[in-house]
């Protein structure tokens, strides 16, 4: 990752200040060479100080700041922005896929900038806890939780693609549909540049695309305009902006929030955060926690197993990524679907939808909660709240009703506060007899009941 990086900047690096105090940061000069060193001083969490001593070099010079992406020193990166002296906001270039791993360019008048993680001006919805999620009423005896995957499967799988390459439609897309799933494809529905190389599928197969999303069963998500990174805060706008526009109107009335991927081999110069673009355009940070599934990784299918297995062990979201499918290309079919035959063997446990349904049933859950209003022998009413904004936030939560003994689940209803019947399953768990449901992640009442 540093080689990486380095190549890409196109300097030679020389690390001249890390301090322990620093809670794991490290704070670098990259110069190919000269007398100029660099010195950092925390001034509270997630914030710091960085002087540039130049000592007669006034070159420019860039600064290389790598925050903690894991850990309890952990920075929001997503919030990190680099101003000077004088609060005046500076360019910063990062990676598309290392956002925790900052170049500020300095000037030969910069000498000092200040580091900070700051507050997001669209506040997320207020997490609750999970016994906040369940009612256990001792007069019914009956038992509400929210469950944690819809359908009561045990983990989530998102399958993605990247680059709008023409295989998405010719093979990925029918493919999924042979086996029942949805995928995930990010897109970079920007127009051909002038003097670009780049054939922009997309663009050529308009038509195509559309049709897959008039039919409902497959995602678009972005992979910016162009995939060629940005510089300036007007061209991030065009890149993450743009793209969210164009797919925007390919499912006009639908809920605009979708997942974002700036991509890998991209630069992006910008003097805002990220999660400035994020909540602009209702996008979500979905560029890592991805398992690789390029043949040329090696071993792809037995890692996918692997992976799978852990996350259906500990009942989380497994995410895995392709590029492009097909002979001599990045994926074969044939590994492709020994992939997808695994995920076939466990479908009774997954849920395999897209990022955008996964990341708001998570958000959604991890912000509701269920209170008691009203218990008798025979009856149970209850309110679920949720914070998530609607508008955004439209995925269904799975409730789950586990009947005390007595209650019949062939003569035991749910209904709204209105009276209005709400359509249940009944289920036989481990744990006994249940009822499941969906609710609109709203705040909404709800009356349980069975009749003698």
């Amino acid at each position: 990752m540093f080689k990486q990086l380095c190549f890409f900047v196109g300097v030679a690096t020389q690390a001249l200040a890390q301090s322990a105090d620093l809670g794991g940061v490290k704070v670098l000069l990259e110069r190919p060479d000269g007398p100029a060193t660099v010195s950092a001083t925390s001034l509270e969490k997630f914030k710091l100080r960085v002087q540039v001593d130049r000592q007669g070099d006034m070159r420019a010079l860039n600064v290389r700041v790598e925050l903690p992406k894991s850990g309890r020193n952990v920075w929001p990166a997503n919030d990190v922005e680099v101003r000077d002296e004088a609060g005046k906001a500076m360019l910063v270039r990062r990676s598309g896929i290392e956002w925790e791993n900052l170049i500020v360019p300095l000037t030969e008048k910069d000498g000092v900038f200040i580091v900070q993680a700051v507050v997001p001006e669209v506040q997320a919805a207020q997490t609750t806890s999970e016994k906040d999620r369940v009612i256990q009423d001792a007069t019914s005896g009956a038992r509400v939780r929210i469950a944690n995957w819809p359908q009561g499967r045990t983990a989530a799988l998102s399958i993605r693609f990247d680059d709008s390459h023409p295989t998405h439609l010719s093979k990925a897309i029918p493919i999924l549909r042979e086996y029942g799933f949805k995928g995930t494809f990010m897109v970079n529905p920007g127009p051909k540049e002038p003097g670009s190389r780049q054939n922009y599928a997309f663009e050529t197969q308009h038509a195509e695309w559309e049709a897959v999303m008039k039919q409902g069963d497959m995602e678009l998500a972005n992979h910016s305009a162009h995939h060629r990174g940005a510089k300036g805060d007007e061209d991030m706008d065009r890149e993450i902006g743009g793209a969210a526009q164009a797919i925007w109107r390919l499912r006009p009335g639908k809920s605009r929030l979708m997942a974002l991927n700036l991509g890998g081999g991209t630069t992006w110069e910008t003097t805002r955060t990220l999660r400035h673009y994020l909540d602009k355009y209702q996008q979500f940070d979905a560029s890592s926690g991805s398992l690789g599934m390029d043949d040329s990784y090696g071993g792809r299918v037995e890692a996918f197993r692997k992976t799978l297995q852990t996350h259906l062990e500990r009942g989380l979201w497994c995410r895995i990524h392709y590029h492009y499918i097909g002979g001599g290309l990045s994926s074969s079919e044939g590994s492709f679907r020994a992939a997808l035959d695994i995920a076939r063997q466990h479908q009774d446990k997954l849920w395999i939808a897209g990022m955008a349904d996964i990341h708001k049933y998570q958000t959604e859950r991890s912000s509701a909660k269920l209170a008691l209003v009203k218990s008798e022998s025979r009856s149970l009413t209850f309110q679920l709240d949720c914070s998530t904004d609607a508008t955004l936030y439209d995925q269904p939560l799975t409730l789950e009703a586990a009947l005390p003994h007595g209650w019949d689940a062939a003569v035991t209803t749910i209904r709204s506060e209105a009276g209005a019947a709400v359509p249940a399953q009944a289920a036989q768990t481990e744990g006994g007899r249940l009822l499941r449901f969906e609710a609109p992640p709203q705040r909404v009442t709800y009356i349980i009941a069975t009749t003698p």
